[in-house]
């Protein structure tokens, strides 16, 4: 009986000390502040596909920036549409996935499809407690590059023969690159991934020379259309 005593003393010697640790625990926790969650900004414009920064303007730079007097964070992200991908040091994070930070993480985002898209993020601290923050995410469909050339005669020095070259440098692409040339000249097509094409006509009289420029992406712009007089 004298033994049966000492159990119960000691087990409700326990009970009171783990409730008491749960009170301590949950009033630590109620008091605690949430950890801080801000971005360097809450809105990305974006074009789509765009996985390499093309034209390094950083529009899919996210910098999140994390408070908390302990650094203990876990940062999370979700995105139910699947179509943005956020890149952390060459990888890519998976959603749903824990990415351990301090006070600031650097990442980069790209959208496979225009449209708009919200991510939520989830900052987890060591006592459990989850701060919510959303970025927005719009992505803009790929835009046209568009053509432009003119030309320059280098030498007329020989007998039916008239140097020319076609410069193109100044076609444009908005949001992205412009990767291919294709000139055609009299029918004949030419391609090439500089700006330039040196061509010598052997007649005089009018010649048809047209440009269309690709990009990055592999979208192709609209025919320019020129007449070339050599008289």
């Amino acid at each position: 009986m004298k033994n049966l005593s000492v159990i119960f003393i000691s087990l409700f010697a326990y009970v009171v000390a783990f409730s008491s640790c749960n009170k301590k625990y949950d009033s630590l926790y109620n008091n605690a502040p949430r950890p801080a969650l801000s971005f360097n900004r809450d809105t990305f414009l974006l074009r789509e596909k765009d996985q390499t920064n093309i034209k390094r303007t950083d529009a899919g730079r996210l910098v999140v920036y994390c408070g908390d007097v302990d650094h203990e964070l876990n940062l999370q992200f979700a995105d139910s549409s699947g179509k943005v991908h956020i890149i952390y040091r060459g990888s890519e994070i998976q959603s749903g996935q824990f990415l351990p930070v301090i006070d600031s993480v650097e990442l980069f985002m790209y959208a496979d499809t225009a449209g708009i898209y919200p991510v939520d993020c989830f900052l987890t601290d060591r006592l459990g407690k989850v701060t919510q923050k959303q970025v927005v995410v719009k992505c803009l469909p790929n835009q046209k590059p568009a053509p432009s050339f003119f030309w320059i005669l280098t030498d007329n020095s020989q007998l039916q023969n008239w140097g020319y070259l076609f410069d193109a440098s100044l076609s444009a692409d908005i949001d992205g690159l412009i990767t291919g040339y294709h000139f055609s000249i009299n029918g004949q097509p030419f391609f090439t991934n500089m700006p330039s094409l040196a061509w010598n006509f052997h007649a005089k009289g009018m010649h048809d020379i047209s440009l269309y420029v690709t990009d990055d992406l592999g979208l192709s712009s609209d025919t320019l259309h020129q007449k070339l007089f050599i008289q």
